[in-house]
């Protein structure tokens, strides 16, 4: 019965969207052109990693993606592919795929996607959670919308024994999202239906905790705008989840929206997340308040991963002062989790940040950013635990009151030197400053404060009538950790050069750093050194090297190569027209100018053009051009550029323009991601530093125990040494997951050192998704921070288990 109702629900949210986009076919475009135009571009990368110690990485990777867009009047039919061996070295499974291929065809405001793809409807429902399958989009210029889905969430993955395979029934899901949206006032209706298919593997031994699930989402949003000054937006969601779908079926009854169309099972629980957010317009001010609240244990299967348990509220503000001069904003918050009561501990958190950025002058600019977060943890103990307890010894530890406290500061100053024609010039001088420290029953002891200084000034010059810039920097970081101190130091130069009139762009660079502890001196110097080209206004090529020498004392030196060769072909194909011989006629010569932002173009198209082009050769956009989707988009609009060069002025610059947005807004992206990347390994750093003495305790302990054992004469079973083993590859991976981490520099994520780069190439397609679609910063970093932790904990096995 209540399986047809979720059937219901699905077919009416299709109903209602079906009747209300209901429209005539647009005969007239279609009488009045038939060109078919298919373009498109194709990615081939190939990495070569050659290292004199052991590692996990294979030596030979490649990638190759690419997508193709075919089309015809109002149709528009994009393929996405993309290929890899990167998943081949894994002696486990997993239960998703490493290749994906999909089909994107739109026909105005219809898009389909079909293949390997992800659709987002809400956070708490289904949120960028890959299927293969089918969905559809519908956004007409009319109030309604709809989006709707099908598909495998999961193939079914066996278990062979690995302890690193992850075996996972199939599992197929369904949903659709429809919308009213008026310009005052948004409303929204989502379900998503997932579940396992419980014969679709063989048995699973009973300590993996791997159970068949079923799952019903229903969310409800809504967003208001009163007075133009106003913003209210609300979402509601309720889950009813099923753990395990071989337990018994249940009568019992639940208040939960999910639970009135879900089939009840003894397994069966059930979970509500609720947010809220008010934005205020007061002139030039805005501020905004904030609530979240998510159960403990809710849980969607439409999304990765899921943050519960806890209760959100946030206060923030943003002012421009002084005519705009200075942008001034704030942002309080507080957090706790155990809403139930059911942990042993209680967390909470106090935030406080601010941030603040001076145009002094056109040529400098004053930032900087403060933040204090406040984590305490107060221990509750059972009642009967505590009736029962007849030590009165232990009652401070008992009564435990634990504060982390934490605040990071950043300083950044820029100041254009010059700005001349035949020479620019440009300093940069950033600090910043992550402290931490542990506070038990009020007091902070010996060895339980952190801090971490970092400071670095680059220096930029540029010579473009001679296509050449030179970057100078320096660096220096001094960590007390502990008991311990650290200090770091470096230097770096950059030298970019245009060649054959701006057709070849190559860059060297060098860099050394020296990292001085107690028992640590380590030395790494770097050379890095890159070409591409572009042949043909179509034919992308790039070559980039990257040699690393690492000594450290009472460790193997390290000498580490990786050279990464690319290849992209953009194309733009059209139907062939036949032209007949016309007499030639003296060209109108187009030439206007416009401004952008801080630059001013005036002349003909084709020298405004070439300008444009030469822009991403700024040192500034240095971190976005070796991105390959970025690469690629901008030589598809670069080509739009191109070929509006012979048209009106209006529709020239609308082609310039949209290269130029596209190019600024990713180097936001890019900043973005390089201040939050930071920031989350600074936090796994902390987190690590917390789980060092468990980590050691964990295996001496054991050891200790075994060798008690061996010296009374007993016998030491074969799953006891295994387990030592295994707590041993643990505490040696940890070891050198910290000691990677703690040598990290904001310059190091900056410049991709190491195996960040890796890192950056898996996700950075996936941060800026997270970024236009306006997630947080917190929602990022918190990606991120788990990211980065399940990247370094495969990298450390890898190397340990070796």
């Amino acid at each position: 019965m209540k399986r047809g109702k979720q059937y219901i629900l699905v077919s009416l949210l299709c109903l209602v969207s079906s009747i209300s986009l209901a429209q005539n076919l647009d005969i007239e475009s279609i009488t009045k052109s038939t060109k078919v135009k298919v373009s498109g571009n194709v990615n081939a990368n190939m990495v070569y990693y050659n290292a004199n110690t052991r590692n996990a990485r294979i030596p030979f990777t490649y990638f190759l993606q690419g997508t193709v867009n075919v089309s015809w009047l109002s149709f528009n039919i994009p393929f996405t592919y993309s290929f890899s061996n990167q998943g081949d070295n894994f002696d486990y499974q997993l239960p998703f795929k490493f290749n994906r291929l999909s089909l994107h065809p739109k026909y105005k405001w219809v898009q389909a996607h079909i293949g390997d793809v992800t659709m987002n409807f809400s956070p708490y429902t289904l949120n960028g959670h890959q299927f293969t399958g089918g969905g559809i989009e519908l956004t007409p210029n009319k109030p309604i919308k709809f989006s709707a889905m099908y598909g495998r969430l999961l193939k079914a993955t066996e278990d062979d024994g690995n302890p690193q395979t992850l075996p996972a029934f199939e599992r197929t899901g369904y949903g659709a999202r429809v919308a009213w949206e008026k310009p005052n006032y948004k409303l929204g209706l989502i379900g998503f239906y997932a579940k396992d298919a419980e014969n679709s593997i063989a048995a699973i031994p009973e300590e993996r905790n791997i159970k068949p699930k079923e799952n019903l989402v229903i969310s409800l949003t809504g967003e208001t705008t009163i007075a133009k000054k106003y913003t209210i937006r609300a979402e509601y969601a309720s889950t009813a989840i099923t753990q395990d779908l071989r337990a018994d079926k249940s009568s019992n009854t639940s208040n939960n929206l999910a639970g009135f169309l879900f089939n009840n099972r003894t397994s069966t629980e059930y979970y509500n997340a609720i947010k809220a957010d008010l934005d205020v317009k007061l002139g030039q001010m805005k501020v905004g308040l904030g609530y979240e609240r998510i159960d403990p244990n809710y849980e969607t299967l439409g999304a990765y991963y899921f943050n519960n348990d806890f209760e959100n509220i946030t206060l923030n503000m943003a002012r421009l002062l002084f005519k705009n001069k200075l942008n001034l904003s704030f942002n309080i918050g507080y957090q706790r989790d155990n809403l139930n009561n059911q942990k042993a501990q209680s967390t909470g958190r106090n935030i406080g940040s601010v941030n603040a950025t001076y145009q002094m002058t056109d040529a400098i600019t004053l930032s900087g950013m403060y933040s204090n977060f406040t984590t305490f943890t107060n221990k509750s103990l059972n009642q009967f635990d505590d009736i029962n307890d007849n030590d009165l010894t232990d009652e401070e530890q008992e009564a435990l009151n634990f504060k982390q406290l934490s605040q990071n500061a950043n300083v950044n100053l820029n100041w254009m030197l010059a700005k001349k024609k035949n020479i620019t010039q440009n300093l940069n001088l950033n600090y910043s400053l992550a402290s931490s420290a542990n506070k038990e029953n009020g007091i902070i002891r010996i060895g339980q404060a952190n801090n971490f200084h970092n400071g670095n000034a680059v220096y930029t010059i540029g010579f473009p009538e001679k296509a050449l810039t030179i970057s100078p920097s320096l660096n220096y970081n001094y960590s007390d950790i502990g008991r311990d101190d650290s200090k770091a130091y470096g230097t770096s130069l950059n030298i970019n050069k245009l060649f054959f009139k701006n057709i070849l762009n190559t860059t060297l660079g060098a860099s050394y750093n020296n990292n001085v502890n107690k028992e640590i001196t380590s030395n790494v110097l770097n050379f890095r050194a890159s070409a591409s080209t572009t042949i043909a206004q179509n034919h992308n090529l790039n070559l980039n090297a990257i040699q690393l020498f690492r000594e450290a004392t009472q460790q193997e030196k390290l000498s580490e190569l990786t050279v990464t060769f690319g290849y992209s072909y953009s194309f733009g194909l059209k139907k062939p027209k036949f032209r007949f011989e016309k007499r030639e006629r003296n060209k109108k010569v187009k030439e206007f100018s416009f401004s952008y932002k801080e630059h001013t173009f005036s002349g003909e198209h084709s020298k405004i053009t070439s300008e444009i082009k030469q822009l991403v050769d700024n040192p500034v956009f240095a971190s976005i051009k070796n991105i390959e989707k970025v690469r690629n988009d901008l030589s598809l609009l670069e080509k739009d550029v191109v070929n509006n060069e012979n048209v009106s002025n209006k529709h020239y610059k609308k082609a310039a323009v949209n290269y130029l947005d596209y190019l600024y807004k990713h180097k936001d992206f890019i900043d973005t991601y390089h201040k939050l990347a930071f920031k989350s390994l600074k936090k796994l750093y902390d987190q690590a530093v917390l789980l060092d003495e468990e980590v050691k305790a964990s295996y001496n302990r054991l050891l200790h125990l075994m060798k008690q054992e061996v010296k009374s004469g007993n016998f030491i079973s074969k799953s006891d040494k295994k387990d030592l083993k295994t707590r041993k590859i643990k505490m040696e991976a940890h070891q050198w997951m910290q000691s990677e981490l703690q040598k990290l520099t904001y310059q190091d994520v900056v410049t991709n050192n190491g195996i960040l780069n890796e890192f950056k190439n898996n996700h950075i397609s996936t941060i800026f998704k997270m970024i236009e679609e306006k997630k947080t910063e917190q929602e990022i970093e918190n990606f991120l921070a788990l990211e980065f932790a399940k990247f370094y904990h495969k990298k450390a096995l890898g190397i340990h288990r070796k």
